[in-house]
């Protein structure tokens, strides 16, 4: 019995006809689910292989710009972008804390205002970086051309200088070219011989009888500063360390890097032989002095441009007549801004404040100021009692023939001279260049014979008396005039040989942006 029942379960199960035809069909439909779904896996996985290859090889290796035949590729143009992120970025952190440790200077808030705009837009920075990387290969062209190169030691002494000054120290040149320097300084103090001064009297008579109970002021000397950190080699790496792993965040390495100094310095050599070609040292200047009469206060022309920093322009004459768009010359032959009533107040960058007056005399004590110091279009112009033109020109008849027949020209100006800027000096308005002065003031000062008084000379400002102390037509430069002669003149130069040369710029600059780039 047994065996029979293990005989019937052995027994294999027949597949019916309707099984057969389920299987089937089960069959069918999950090959064509797989006959879709296999491909569309495949595609998505090419286009995720292939996306990545393209991100990671096909477009960092694209060429993004071109200058004749030298191609400006995606991934260089990434490094440099991020790099020069960074750098914006430490800057705006150092002009953060100078505004912290100088609150309320405008100056400060400007460039903080300016170095964020351009970090939160990542298109200005680019639009800037590759700019600033197609100006490197036409300078490296034409200097090429000229035989112009930087060296190998160049490089390593401007990384040295970089590290140095990050480390707070100097390098050996640096320190040696101090120590001479602060040497002749000390030769010269040395040799100079100054002016003895009287002894000032007792303040009390000896005959009153009254014993002298001043205490004599102890000398306090000056703490001897300490000498400076010389960057020696352990210094050095530690601090090449620090910039390598700096660089890293930007994907460049020190090699690289090595290649923006190396840019860098050429272009610093393209500046100073493209502008001694270009800027002479000297310039006829003349050194002057003058009185002056007002007639009226110049108005404010409406169209004038006032500057965010609340400056005029270059299209805004001063009140002080010796010079044209608001500045006094100087010693140097520089000009400054028109003087300020000692009750003005002003900031440590030399702007009017919210409450300030001017001392020019077409600006009222209710003059409307914004609160950055700069005249909003309300300013209002007041006579102030100034003379009538019949008036002036009685007076400075008058002091004209009062100099004349011999009286100090210095303190008739002290105590006539209208000029804010020049009055109180004896009317001294130091060395200038030709061209610095309005213009018939300008003509007189360059054709008046030295030491004599000139006629009555009328411009916007009232009437002059002018005498010309003395005149040189090769008078050297100030360096800083030669210095931004020379930039001038190399950015004129470049201008014209970027328009000279075949250059291929990013058509869509957005879509090359490195990733990251302003976040």
């Amino acid at each position: 019995m047994a065996k029979r029942r293990k005989q019937q379960q052995e027994v294999v199960k027949v597949e019916t006809p309707k099984e057969a035809r389920l299987r089937a069909r089960d069959w069918e439909h999950n090959k064509r689910v797989l006959m879709y779904v296999v491909p569309a896996v495949a595609l998505a996985l090419l286009l995720v292989i292939g996306g990545a290859v393209n991100e990671l090889l096909i477009k960092p290796g694209s060429v993004l710009a071109r200058v004749e035949d030298k191609a400006i590729v995606t991934r260089d143009f990434w490094k440099r972008a991020k790099l020069q992120e960074a750098q914006l970025q430490e800057q705006l952190n150092q002009y953060q804390l100078f505004a912290q440790q100088f609150s309320g200077q405008d100056f400060f808030a400007t460039q903080i205002a300016q170095l964020q705009a351009t970090l939160a837009s990542p298109i200005s920075l680019g639009t800037q970086v590759i700019n600033g990387m197609i100006d490197e290969e036409v300078v490296a062209l034409r200097a090429a051309e000229m035989g112009v190169a930087v060296s190998d030691a160049e490089v390593d002494e401007a990384l040295r200088e970089e590290i140095a000054a990050r480390q707070g120290a100097l390098t050996v040149p640096q320190a040696t070219s101090t120590a001479v320097a602060a040497s002749d300084a000390t030769a010269t103090a040395a040799s100079f011989t100054p002016t003895p001064t009287a002894t000032p009297a007792p303040t009390v008579a000896a005959s009153a009888g009254v014993t002298d109970t001043t205490e004599t002021i102890p000398t306090v000397e000056a703490p001897t500063p300490e000498p400076p950190t010389i960057l020696d080699d352990t210094l050095y790496q530690e601090g090449l360390t620090a910039r390598s792993d700096q660089l890293k965040e930007a994907g460049m390495s020190v090699a690289e890097y090595r290649g923006v100094i190396e840019a860098q310095l050429l272009r610093e050599k393209m500046v100073e032989i493209i502008g001694s070609e270009t800027v002479t040292p000297t310039e006829e200047q003349a050194h002057a002095r003058h009185i002056l009469i007002r007639i009226d206060p110049p108005a404010i022309d409406a169209t004038s441009s006032i500057s965010d920093t609340g400056e005029l322009t270059a299209t805004l004459e001063s009140a002080a007549p010796d010079v044209a768009a608001s500045e006094v010359s100087t010693d140097t032959g520089a000009v400054s801004p028109p003087a300020v009533d000692a009750t003005a107040a002003l900031s440590e960058t030399g702007e009017l404040t919210a409450t300030a007056e001017s001392a020019v005399p077409d600006l009222a004590a209710n003059a409307a100021l914004t609160d950055t110091g700069v005249l909003s279009e309300t300013v209002a112009v007041v006579d102030d009692g100034v003379m009538s033109e019949a008036e002036a020109l009685a007076l400075a008849t008058d002091i004209r023939q009062r100099i004349l027949n011999g009286e100090d020209f210095a303190a008739l100006a002290a105590e006539y001279s209208d000029d804010p800027g020049s009055g109180a000096n004896g009317g001294d308005l130091g060395w200038a260049r030709r061209g610095a002065y309005v213009p018939e003031f300008d003509e007189t000062v360059f054709t008046l014979p030295i030491g004599e008084t000139s006629e009555l000379v009328k411009t916007q400002f009232g009437y002059h008396i002018i005498q010309v102390i003395e005149r040189d037509a090769n008078r050297p430069k100030d360096e800083n005039t030669i210095a931004q002669e020379k930039s001038q003149a190399f950015q004129t130069w470049l201008q014209e040989q970027i328009l000279a040369t075949k250059i291929e710029r990013p058509e869509d600059l957005l879509s090359k942006l490195p990733s990251g780039l302003g976040q």
